[in-house]
């Protein structure tokens, strides 16, 4: 698993997660990459999923299983995806933490000149 900044937006990430057998690239936002920390409220037996990112300019919607596996499943909606790939909650809830510590600080806006500063 590897999340690489863009030169540009640093917030616009390449991730890349991968398994002995395939490896899946996706592109997103760090905001969009750390919602999967909810990822169990994507209950795919109750037909919820978390729209987070695109590969090859797909949509790529995410789920909880039963056997508390994660799917992402690649295509224009949750219900008719072209592909799908399966992999630990495990593996989700790493990826979602490491892109919400590489989500940079607000910046405090400073007053503008001869603005009044509210304590």
């Amino acid at each position: 698993m590897s999340i690489e900044t863009g030169a540009d937006d640093p917030a616009a990430v390449v991730v890349m997660v991968q398994a002995p057998t395939w490896q899946f690239h996706f592109r997103t936002h760090l905001s969009d990459l750390a919602r999967l920390s909810s990822i169990r409220d994507a209950d795919w037996t109750a037909r919820r999923a978390l729209h987070v990112g695109e590969a090859g300019g797909i949509p790529v919607h995410w789920c909880v299983n039963a056997d508390a596996t994660v799917s992402a499943l690649i295509g224009e909606d949750d219900e008719t995806w072209h592909i799908a790939f399966v992999m630990p909650v495990d593996t989700v809830d790493r990826l979602a933490a490491e892109a919400a510590d590489l989500i940079p600080p607000a910046e405090i806006a400073a007053p503008h000149p001869g603005q009044f500063e509210m304590f």
